[in-house]
């Protein structure tokens, strides 16, 4: 049993290794034929759609109801200790993801961080690091994909609507993959996987994705309804709001870096100019 268990998960990890990298190959050739278009591509737009409605359907029958009375039955230092909580939690893929965009320094700030409120902080329910100075950042794989390729911020291929995860695109969905597959405690959860503890972990893994959804959630309760509401089409509005969203931090981080491709972009507009 348990050598079953451990074979349908190495195949499901093998599975998203797999797909990261097609996503990842995807994604290096839109941006070799990148054209600079601010308009997010969508050449899988009926799917899309389809899959919109059901994460629309899912968020008012489900998510959505539990946002609002999570909102405003969960006492705010509660709901401000959960979402520190959950920040900690991805703090050592933030360090990872620093090292890559070649700021080290910044990955050592982040994992001290981690250890000062996984201790003193409680695992993260008090942000006592950022009391002591420790400034919090949060980074992902799909900005750092971002930040070294070529094509513009906007272009991050084309445009995905995923399943309760909602709004991605080429590159940002196979940064969620590969954050995953180097995120510690999905580690931990894949490679312990006998008895009791392993159940635990995987108990442990629901709840903390479950809880980021709902913190998630009620965090943007009021601004999904003012765009939906003053919209006409509201995936197309809350793909271009998530595009532009994207962009604008891929661009910010270039600039802080120095990027080559930021740079470049700059000599291109200069010369047209």
């Amino acid at each position: 049993m348990e050598e079953g268990l451990l074979s349908r998960m190495t195949g499901a990890w093998h599975l998203a290794s797999l797909a990261a990298l097609t996503a990842a190959g995807m994604l290096a050739g839109c941006a070799s034929t990148d054209t600079g278009a601010s308009e997010p591509w969508d050449p899988i737009e009926v799917p899309n759609r389809f899959v919109f409605s059901i994460n629309r359907a899912v968020d008012l029958i489900a998510i959505r109801p539990f946002a609002v009375l999570y909102r405003d039955w969960m006492p705010t230092p509660a709901q401000k200790g959960v979402t520190n909580l959950l920040d900690n939690l991805g703090e050592p893929v933030t360090a990872i993801n620093e090292v890559i965009q070649g700021a080290p320094g910044r990955a050592g700030i982040t994992m001290a961080r981690f250890l000062v409120n996984s201790t003193i902080g409680l695992v993260g329910i008090f942000d006592v690091a950022s009391s002591l100075g420790l400034k919090k950042t949060q980074e992902d794989m799909g900005k750092t994909i971002g930040l070294y390729a070529g094509a513009e911020p906007e272009n991050g291929g084309f445009f995905l609507m995923l399943p309760i995860v909602g709004p991605s695109n080429a590159r940002d969905a196979t940064g969620l993959l590969l954050d995953l597959a180097m995120d510690p405690f999905q580690i931990a959860t894949i490679a312990t996987y006998a008895g009791a503890t392993h159940d635990a972990l995987v108990a442990a893994s629901y709840a903390r994705y479950g809880a980021r959804l709902l913190d998630a959630r009620s965090r943007t309760l009021f601004a999904l309804d003012d765009l939906e509401k003053n919209s006409v089409d509201y995936y197309a509005a809350l793909k271009s709001a998530y595009t532009q969203h994207r962009a604008e931090a891929i661009r910010e981080k270039r600039e802080a870096t120095g990027s080559r491709g930021e740079l470049d972009r700059r000599d291109k507009l200069s010369l047209v100019r």
